[in-house]
């Protein structure tokens, strides 16, 4: 066996649900060097759309104010990290075509990377452009393959497995029952992955005793 084989043996196994509609997938996708030594990810496209529906929530780019703060925050963090940005000429786009395409690919990590980048590198947008996204990909049948059943059946299966394990936004890594929620989050990952008992420590556990105060209803 390879020192490769060996190494994905041996790593701990997580999930990174992703949708190419979030920038912050981007910036992610971009930061799974510093993990790939520790875990064996496995990327899992996932319609965020329907984890807002299940939650009753709205996108940050459904509030007026909270969408011009996450853009300019999103060419901040480009720019801190180094990474080349552009935003697509409008947002947020319609992914279930790209996604249904990932997942009719079999969620490849590459082809998962190059939609990100389609999007928010070249400022592509991958639903009015959705030809040219599949030439990217080198798919020649891609409008036949996001209608094959299996695939929307899958693409549906791996949200719902999102939505069991409590994922309420993208991109979020899962592992041991844990969601790690954001880019802003390797860090903390990271040192969970030292400390495997962060999560029952007395001060993690009285975070799960305090009582619910006011709570509004979706309208």
């Amino acid at each position: 066996m390879s020192d490769q084989s060996n190494l994905s043996r041996l790593r701990r196994k997580a999930q990174l649900f992703i949708d190419p509609i979030s920038p912050y997938a981007y910036f992610y996708l971009h930061q799974l060097h510093r993990l790939d030594p520790l875990l064996d990810i496995e990327l899992r496209p996932i319609l965020f759309g329907a984890l807002l529906a299940h939650w009753g929530q709205l996108g940050p780019a459904e509030i007026a104010s909270k969408r011009k703060h996450t853009y300019q925050h999103c060419v901040w963090l480009a720019s801190r990290l180094g990474l080349p940005f552009r935003m697509p000429p409008r947002h947020p786009f319609n992914p279930l075509a790209a996604l249904r395409l990932l997942v009719s690919m079999g969620n490849p990590r590459e082809a998962i990377i190059a939609t990100s980048a389609f999007a928010f590198e070249r400022g592509r947008d991958p639903e009015l452009d959705f030809a040219g996204l599949c030439q990217v990909l080198g798919i020649e049948d891609g409008a036949q393959r996001i209608q094959d059943s299996q695939v929307k059946q899958t693409l549906q299966a791996q949200t719902q497995q999102a939505l069991d394990a409590a994922v309420f936004g993208v991109p979020t890594l899962l592992i041991d029952g844990h969601c790690f929620w954001g880019v802003d989050t390797i860090d903390w990952l990271i040192d969970y992955l030292n400390d495997p008992a962060m999560f029952q420590g007395s001060d993690m556990a009285s975070i799960e005793a305090v009582a619910w105060g006011v709570r509004r209803k979706p309208s």
